[in-house]
């Protein structure tokens, strides 16, 4: 299977990890050899072509995009979420497809189709089920809804962990053999040493004059941001000033209370830098002297996996996917404690010779975590799905 087509929604969004996942694994594909194209439905094909087009410029070769105006609302409504499940199985494929799509792979939405299609879908979290009060809005909600009614439907479907295998598998009609765990990879931009210079100069631009500790998360409520601010009061309570905690990712549905509890939070010492350029990342990283990653709950946990590969200590959340990614190469916590988060903190800041630890196993554990590995086992499902359908 060289030809895939993808849904090219998913790289409209701003840095986050689903995005970094598609981005990531088109790359990789190419490089395998795979013609990758895009489907987009969308109801402003001219607002939706600005936003793909910068993300989309790394591709090589150029990327074809395929345009339906169709809107979420009208797919994932309950009437259409009940009519989709009743397909015809005479009926071609649904016109935001492009007429020539050899197999199909939904990368976010799964967008229904002809069972004729070979088709692959990847689930990333299923949070607004797992968690509902954790969940960042409506779209959150029909997105997992329609996972949960459609997937049955796909000739496969890829997970980026165990947990989310199991999540699906315990709310939908899935087959235990029709799912696959396929981890995501870290990019080699994090793991590449960064000159001390660079460190220093993107550290300069961003206000960072001391040593500082990051929370690289969109702001939103499984991400847990409240206690990180909690808990580094608590170590600045106990141990002194001597870090400060940098805030770094786009707004999200939790703005609104992050603010609020900034406003209370040491002035001068919690900085929030918003979202940033994904070149500013890797010297940010590698110049902490550690990442508060105990998210409530999580599909992967990407963030983790970069700040290892850079070098970076880690402390991140015992629970569902985050393990997984972590191995024991981070300190795990009860991501409803703050105290134990606190204390975390303390002892990768005070206790000899853990922080260098820390360290050396994430960036060994980092290394097992490849794009093209991801890649090739993805392409290994094509193919298997595609032998399928050929009969």
């Amino acid at each position: 299977m060289r030809r895939v087509t993808m849904d090219g929604r998913l790289f409209l969004g701003g840095g986050t990890g689903v995005q970094t996942y598609g981005l990531e694994l088109l790359f990789a594909l190419q490089k395998l050899g795979v013609e990758v194209s895009l489907s987009v439905a969308a109801r402003d094909e001219a607002k939706v072509r600005a936003l793909l087009t910068p993300a989309l410029a790394a591709a090589e070769p150029p990327v074809p995009v395929y345009w339906s105006r169709v809107s979420n609302a009208l797919l994932y409504s309950n009437p259409a979420l009940a009519a989709w499940r009743r397909w015809p199985r005479a009926l071609p494929p649904p016109r935001w497809l492009p007429p020539e799509v050899e197999l199909y792979h939904a990368l976010l939405w799964p967008l229904p189709l002809a069972p004729h299609v070979p088709s692959v879908l990847t689930v990333h979290d299923l949070l607004a089920l797992q968690a509902p009060e954790l969940s960042p809005g409506r779209d959150c909600e029909l997105m997992h809804r329609a996972i949960v009614a459609l997937a049955p439907r796909f000739d496969h479907i890829i997970t980026d962990s165990d947990a989310t295998r199991q999540a699906l598998l315990a709310r939908s009609r899935v087959r235990e053999e029709q799912v696959t765990t396929i981890y995501p990879g870290v990019s080699q931009r994090f793991s590449t040493p960064v000159p001390a210079a660079r460190r220093a100069e993107v550290a300069a631009r961003h206000g960072l004059e001391r040593p500082y500790l990051v929370a690289l998360a969109t702001v939103e409520p499984r991400k847990n941001l409240a206690r990180v601010i909690d808990a580094y009061d608590t170590f600045c309570g106990q141990q002194g000033n001597g870090f400060d905690l940098v805030l770094i990712g786009p707004r999200g549905a939790a703005h609104a209370e992050l603010d609020e509890r900034l406003a209370r939070a040491r002035p001068g010492r919690v900085a929030s830098l918003g979202y940033l350029p994904s070149d500013d990342l890797p010297p940010l990283l590698q110049g902490a002297a550690g990442l508060l990653f105990p998210s409530l709950l999580e599909g992967f946990g990407l963030p983790a996996l970069e700040a290892m590969a850079a070098g970076c200590p880690v402390i991140t959340a015992n629970t569902t996917s985050l393990p997984e990614v972590a191995g024991d190469a981070a300190l795990l916590v009860d991501p409803t404690d703050t105290a134990a988060i606190a204390s975390a903190i303390t002892r990768v800041l005070t206790e000899p010779g853990l922080a260098n630890e820390l360290r050396a196993r994430g960036r060994a554990r980092a290394a097992e975590f490849a794009w093209e590995r991801t890649a090739q086992a993805t392409l290994a499902v094509y193919e298997q799905v595609a032998a399928r359908a050929r009969g």
